[in-house]
């Protein structure tokens, strides 16, 4: 059974101004004639009880013992599936609280086959050599999806089928706090990029070069003002500054909308979009870049999409 069919039976209306559930933290309390609950509903107060712990600040934490392809949300059921595809969530109800809710970050455990693949796949794109200033990076400590705003999922897609060619692409940047080390909540520093990219995607007004008072955070612009990728981890993780005092590094990967993509060589600083004809620019290794770029002009065709957490290399 679903968490849509998780609460208590002769539910009565709810009066506004109720605590969050102890286990989601997304819904109202459940309350019946002469007591509160603490939990919304069946399946929360039994994941609770059995499957999840949280720890003094309250962040759930799952139980890595669990089924591999529980619920992101409430973790007490398994995923459930439309249209042959595999969801995020056990039930329409856990699925709409997240998409009610955005922007927001769901921890996904280390039991789950996407937490292998997106840890593989940063181990993979992994390609600088080690040197003393940059070692080979230590574990993957913890992956969060991100879920964006409705709007700006409605416009991404839009250009995704518009423009198609998606990739998977990684970014380094500015945090100046640390989410994602055990907690998932936005900081409210507006020099922070992280939490800007992770509350409003990737915005191309807002790409700024390292070093600037403002903490901007999107390189050299070898190809103009545009929001800069890479399919090669340790490339991105050159523009990764941590000023927020945890003992972890941070790295977004990202869904790109490439396009048509023209494929270049030589930096053009005064670029504002792609040449006639592209919809983006890949900056391929030559003598003044070593390892691939790729940039899009337009904030539609970039989101955030998962944020992973690391141990700096030793």
């Amino acid at each position: 059974m679903g968490c849509a069919s998780s609460s208590f039976a002769d539910e009565p209306a709810r009066p506004a101004g109720l605590p969050l559930c102890k286990q989601c933290h997304q819904r109202p309390v459940y309350v019946e004639p002469g007591r509160t609950h603490q939990f919304c509903g069946r399946t929360c107060a039994e994941a609770h009880n059995g499957t999840v712990n949280k720890d003094r600040r309250g962040q759930i934490h799952h139980n890595h013992k669990r089924a591999s392809d529980s619920c992101l949300l409430c973790g007490g059921h398994p995923k459930f599936e439309i249209d042959g595809k595999l969801s995020d969530f056990c039930s329409a109800r856990c699925r709409d609280d997240v998409y009610e809710s955005t922007p927001v970050l769901l921890e996904i455990p280390s039991s789950h086959e996407e937490f292998r693949e997106i840890a593989a796949l940063f181990r993979e794109k992994w390609l600088h050599p080690p040197t003393e200033k940059k070692p080979l990076p230590g574990d993957v400590v913890k992956i969060y999806k991100v879920y964006s705003r409705k709007n700006h999922v409605a416009r991404f897609r839009a250009y995704k089928e518009l423009k198609g060619n998606p990739r998977r692409r990684w970014h380094g940047t500015t945090r100046r706090c640390c989410i994602g080390d055990d907690n998932a909540d936005f900081c409210t520093d507006e020099q922070c990029a992280m939490c800007g990219i992770l509350k409003n995607s990737f915005l191309v007004d807002k790409a700024k070069t390292p070093g600037k008072p403002d903490g901007g955070h999107s390189g050299f612009q070898r190809f103009g003002m545009g929001i800069y990728t890479s399919a090669t981890s340790s490339k991105s993780y050159d523009y990764i500054k941590e000023y927020g005092g945890s003992p972890y590094h941070a790295m977004i990967l990202s869904e790109v909308i490439m396009g048509k993509a023209c494929k270049v060589t030589h930096k053009d600083h005064s670029l504002t979009e792609a040449p006639p004809g592209y919809d983006s620019v890949v900056g391929e290794p030559n003598l003044t870049v070593n390892y691939d770029e790729a940039v899009v002009y337009t904030d539609d065709a970039a989101r955030p999409e998962y944020l992973l957490i690391f141990k700096p290399g030793e």
